[in-house]
């Protein structure tokens, strides 16, 4: 580039990371206002499917991974943060028929439709000072820019409903493992204090016999 090149590019630069940290803002902004309504999903039929479908996909991947060779197992043990990360995108590409369903419940339709209010969201603009001459073409860029707009709130309503499916399971998980420690843990203190009951019963038995033989 040259000099006069650079300004130009670092200012578009800056632009493109102000607007991503606006839409950013604005859907941190949506979630927290939305908190009631986040949390109510997780009570919902569909999400606990969603939850079961998650964990059923994730087992057979994980049977997948370990049916490979010795040496590109270890390595997927060594990355395993890297392996759950790919399991969840091939999991996500395959809910474009939840996407379709959850389309048809009211409570979605409405989340969309007061998002469409926000007149900032999502890159649109606003038209005004038009002449006529450009009435159509402007009016053909607008239904594109609101049908763009409307798309990527979908996306990211259906993002979020996933990643509270994943967050959930990832809860249930610790739980369990939780629970497994703990019954492991016992058992082990229970073992020991057998041991230390027979090693104390033998020694008992070894000191009676040595009071008889005296």
């Amino acid at each position: 580039f040259t000099n006069s090149e650079l300004p130009v590019n670092n200012v578009k630069n800056e632009k493109t990371i102000q607007d991503i940290e606006k839409q950013e803002n604005l859907w941190n902004y949506w979630i927290e206002n939305h908190r009631d309504i986040l949390e109510k999903w997780k009570e919902k039929e569909w999400f606990q499917i969603l939850k079961n479908d998650w964990k059923k996909e994730k087992q057979i991947y994980q049977k997948e991974i370990y049916n490979l060779e010795e040496n590109i197992l270890k390595e997927l043990k060594a990355n395993s943060l890297d392996s759950q990360k790919f399991i969840w995108k091939e999991w996500i590409l395959k809910q474009a028929t939840h996407m379709e369903m959850f389309k048809q419940e009211e409570w979605f339709k409405s989340i969309i439709n007061e998002q469409n209010k926000k007149k900032d969201n999502y890159g649109m603009k606003e038209y005004n000072n038009i002449s006529n001459t450009n009435i159509i073409v402007i009016q053909n860029k607008k239904t594109h820019d609101e049908l763009y707009r409307k798309t990527c709130i979908i996306e990211k309503v259906m993002l979020q409903i996933h990643m509270m499916v994943l967050e959930e399971c990832v809860k249930e998980d610790i739980i369990k493992n939780k629970e497994l420690y703990l019954d492991n843990f016992i058992q082990d203190i229970n073992n020991q204090n057998n041991q230390d009951q027979k090693q104390n019963l033998l020694e008992e038995n070894n000191n009676d016999l040595n009071v008889f033989n005296s």
